[in-house]
């Protein structure tokens, strides 16, 4: 498969939050987290679901963001969840601001493609569901940087598979000037339909200071 160039302006890696006369708006208690925004035909986010399969029907969205339409995103957001007083409701959400992950599908580097691992810093990576979550620290200026996810290879032990990922990073020549916040997760939907039993996973990164570090996990958590 040939490798999606998948890019992201870190430059503009900070929060859409709201604007204007809502500047002074106090912010009930928010969750901050990792989660998955389904949009409608005009882009706009209608529903968010977080990695613990709970649901939520946007009732606002204070950033009036638009996304990709009719697709499911990974997004990083600020939001507050109100249950419903019975159950003939849908619990619903507030978002109050959001930033896009990046997120593609991991594949393979398509023959003749150079591999670019341009260091990073780790800040968190960790399982959440059906997602491997990263913050990282990125060194940049103003060029365009490049992630993807490439599947190395994949092992079988005691019939357990193995997947071994890798994080692209290609910096574009770009200036370390300062640093940026980026925010990436990795889906594991296809290993899941792949591998019905379970695997382990690990994602490797190459850091500025203490050369490729390497994360490894087992989903579903409860397989040896």
């Amino acid at each position: 498969m040939r490798l999606k160039a998948l890019y992201i302006i870190l430059i503009f890696l900070s929060f859409i939050s709201c604007t204007g006369e809502e500047n002074s708006y106090v912010y009930p208690s928010v969750k901050l987290e990792f989660i998955s925004a389904q949009t409608n035909a005009s882009g706009k986010i209608i529903s968010l679901t977080t990695d613990k399969d709970a649901t939520y029907t946007v009732e606002k969205d204070r950033t009036d963001s638009k996304l990709s339409a009719n697709a499911l995103q990974r997004i990083v957001c600020n939001y507050i969840a109100t249950e419903p007083a019975d159950n003939s409701q849908n619990a619903s959400a507030v978002i109050y601001s959001l930033i896009k992950a990046v997120s593609p599908t991991p594949v393979k580097l398509a023959s003749g493609a150079q591999m670019k691992t341009d260091p990073v810093d780790i800040q968190s990576v960790w399982l959440s569901g059906r997602y491997i979550n990263m913050t990282l620290q990125v060194m940049l200026q103003s060029k365009t940087h490049l992630f993807h996810f490439i599947e190395t290879n994949t092992t079988i032990k005691n019939g357990v598979p193995s997947i071994n990922l890798t994080l692209y990073h290609d910096k574009n020549d770009d200036v370390e000037a300062y640093t940026k916040i980026a925010y990436l997760s990795v889906p594991l939907d296809k290993y899941i339909q792949q591998y019905p039993n379970g695997f382990n996973v690990s994602m490797s990164i190459q850091t500025f200071n203490d050369g490729v570090k390497t994360y490894t996990f087992t989903y579903p958590s409860s397989i040896i």
